[in-house]
Formats: C-alpha cells, sequence, structure tokens
C-alpha cells in the first residue's frame, strides 16, 4: 500500500514541468543588464567573428538595451496592478514604440557589423525567432491538451 502510494506521488511529481525548461533564459532574471550585456556580446562574438572594437560595441549597444528593457518592465509590472486592460489607441502606441526601438537597435547592430556579418546575424534571429514560436507552439498544445504529447 505505501508503494503504491509512492509511486502515485512519483508519477505526479514527473509530470510538472517548470516554466523555464532552456538552460540559456532559466536565470536570465539572475544577471545584471551588464553581465547580460557582456554574455550576449561573447556569443555574438563566438557565432559572428567578431573583434575587439565590434564586441565592446556591442557590449554597450546591448546593455543600453537590457537597461531600457528593465525599465520598460518595471512601468509594466506597476501597470499591471491596475485592472483595467489598456484600450485600442494605448496598445498601438505601445506597439509602434515598440517597433521604433527594434528598427533603431537593427540600424545601430548595421553599424557595428560588416555586411556580411550583419546577414548572418539576421539569418541567427531569424531561426531564434522560429525555433521560440516552435517551443510556444509545443508548450501551449500541451498546456490546452495535457494528455496529447
Amino acid at each position: 500500500m505505501a508503494l503504491c502510494a509512492l509511486l502515485i506521488g512519483l508519477a505526479a511529481n514527473a509530470q510538472h514541468r517548470p516554466h523555464h525548461t532552456d538552460p540559456e533564459t532559466e536565470h536570465r532574471t539572475e544577471l545584471s543588464p551588464e553581465q547580460q550585456a557582456t554574455l550576449q556580446s561573447k556569443r555574438m562574438t563566438l557565432a559572428l567573428g567578431l573583434d575587439k572594437q565590434q564586441q565592446n560595441q556591442m557590449t554597450a549597444l546591448l546593455k543600453t538595451r537590457l537597461d531600457a528593457h528593465k525599465e520598460s518592465r518595471a512601468g509594466r509590472k506597476s501597470e499591471a496592478g491596475s485592472a483595467e486592460q489598456k484600450d485600442g489607441a494605448s496598445r498601438y502606441v505601445a506597439m509602434n514604440e515598440r517597433l521604433d526601438r527594434q528598427i533603431t537597435f537593427q540600424e545601430n547592430i548595421k553599424g557595428i557589423l560588416s555586411d556580411s556579418q550583419f546577414e548572418q546575424w539576421r539569418s541567427l534571429r531569424e531561426n531564434q525567432v522560429k525555433e521560440r514560436n516552435r517551443k510556444k507552439r509545443s508548450r501551449d498544445r500541451h498546456r490546452h491538451n495535457p494528455r496529447q504529447g
């Protein structure tokens, strides 16, 4: 009887999945923006063959971006306490600002990287987005249909 209860407990525990299963992103929140920027620029150095000057420029650019992201997340968390939903106009403004930031970031990246490095970076980014979307679809599918697998 005790063995049966133990097995049921283990089976129930084995099905619990943490939200962050990707080792690359699991502990990202524990790192400062400076640390995150340094790690990201070193990954880019390995992937794209950046020289020391490019690596330093990327670190500074990424740190600026991560600092701004941290501030905007803090602002969204404070807004999350209010029960009201964003109306269409404010959603449009927020999405437009986000796209402007992405365009500016991409232009800054293009100024740092050579043409071949930039094309390689874009290809890597597209693959990352595809992989993230694939993982999200898979996670959503399992969340809505837990018996399918």
